[in-house]
């Protein structure tokens, strides 16, 4: 008897398993149905969800039992069951789940609202938390997450100095993190910052990795959740007609629903007047504590003129005060017409160089800044299992936008250092 509870158990588990998604599953897809139906009764169709709906679990309820019937007889049916029936189903439980708290679904039901996922309000300018403070201006959210920012890298930066020695020490819980950080750092200046920048990575390798962790850090840590997601809820002014809310005990929550509620006035006929009369109340949006740093245009902005200052700081000091003949080649006007047109290239170069804040800055603050509201879109029309692939996306844009924006500032110091007092060619004889 206990030999054949053995043999059966993993059937039966199976079985109850498949069923369990079923029947959630199909309920899932019974309200879907419900809520297609009433979009096309909106429309002037005829649909009948109940009984679709019934039928439907019904016969996929039927199909699971008679594959586990038929799996108890041919054990190599069983291989593929899990593949081709269970995890479908599961997959199709959490998509329906998830459409259902999007923004087609009907939304699980609290305090007489749906509970639906919210399109966050777009802004490129960041939210103030708090009145003028810093000289006139406010705390925004995007402040709070630098702070932060900073934060974690000059942590993981003291921790990691502090570990150093000759023997690496055990590695467990922050151990971990510190030696990725370590490795990373390591990797940079040996494979990339000595190769670009020759002798002078020494010195220059401090500015570029702080620019390439500070700018991983915030690219990633706006992926945490409670970014854009936890805050105050305040009216809707200026920002459309706003959501309505939902209060759940000490929380309050946004719901997908148009806060504005027409109704007609009792009596309007007898009052002589020919337009129904509408009540409306107010909408709410919500002002986040945390935003991505890189979705400020003053963060990216501050760290290209930081960037490019610092490029003409090192062709200074490699190539003296003459390092500004490039952009100003007055001297190449005593040549005459090809000197003109020398001249004029300099000019060139002082508008690329412009160019490179411009570039710099928009470059990190479109992707990053794109990249968050395709996330919101994604969360707004299916919360659940759909958004972890733009998730992933994300993750790599935000390595790859910290690692442009680190190698284009090495590449630039070294066009601007390159020529110095001959260094290049004593060092090429070697």
């Amino acid at each position: 008897m206990g030999k054949l509870i053995r043999r059966m158990g993993p059937y039966l588990l199976l079985g109850l398993i498949a069923l369990l998604s079923c029947g959630v599953g199909g309920q899932a897809a019974f309200w879907l149905l419900g809520s297609l139906g009433d979009l096309l009764r909106g429309a002037g169709a005829t649909f009948l969800a109940s009984a679709t709906g019934l039928i439907g679990i019904l016969l996929i309820d039927a199909l699971v039992i008679a594959l586990v019937l038929w799996g108890l007889r041919d054990t190599r049916v069983i291989r593929y069951f899990q593949t081709l029936v269970v995890m479908p189903l599961i997959l199709g439980f959490v998509l329906g789940t998830s459409l259902f708290f999007g923004t087609l679904g009907q939304g699980l039901p609290i305090n007489g609202k749906p509970l639906k996922a919210v399109l966050p309000v777009i802004l490129v300018k960041p939210e103030p938390l708090t009145g003028p403070l810093f000289f006139g201006a406010p705390l925004t959210n995007t402040m709070v997450a630098m702070v932060l920012v900073d934060l974690v890298v000059l942590g993981l930066g003291l921790v990691a100095a502090r570990r150093a020695g000759p023997l690496p020490p055990p590695v467990r819980g922050l151990g971990i993190l510190v030696n990725l950080f370590e490795f990373l750092v390591e990797a940079l200046y040996e494979n990339l910052a000595k190769v670009v920048l020759g002798h002078r990575a020494r010195q220059v390798f401090p500015l570029v990795a702080s620019i390439f962790l500070m700018v991983l850090t915030a690219n990633w840590m706006g992926l945490l959740p409670g970014f854009d997601s936890i805050g105050k809820v305040e009216p809707a002014h200026g920002h459309g007609e706003g959501y309505a809310v939902i209060h759940w005990g000490p929380f309050t929550l946004l719901t997908a629903e148009p806060a504005a509620a027409p109704a007609e006035a009792a009596g309007h006929e007898a009052e002589g007047h020919g337009e129904p009369s509408e009540a409306k109340t107010e909408g709410f949006v919500l002002v986040p504590y945390l935003r991505a740093l890189s979705t400020d245009l003053n963060f990216t902005i501050g760290l290209a003129l930081v960037a490019v200052f610092m490029v003409q700081v090192w062709g200074v000091r490699a190539l003296g005060p003459g390092y500004f003949w490039k952009f100003f080649n007055v001297r190449a006007l005593r040549r005459g017409f090809m000197g003109v047109i020398e001249f004029l290239v300099s000019l060139l170069e002082l508008i690329s160089e412009v160019a490179k804040v411009l570039s710099f800055s928009f470059r990190l603050f479109g992707n990053i800044f794109a990249g968050h509201v395709l996330l919101g879109i994604m969360m707004f029309l299916l919360p659940l299992l759909i958004p972890a692939v733009f998730y992933g996306l994300e993750i790599f844009v935000g390595l790859i936008q910290a690692f442009i924006f680190m190698m284009l500032t090495m590449v630039f110091i070294a066009l601007a250092t390159a020529g110095h007092g001959g260094e290049g060619h004593s060092e090429g004889h070697h």
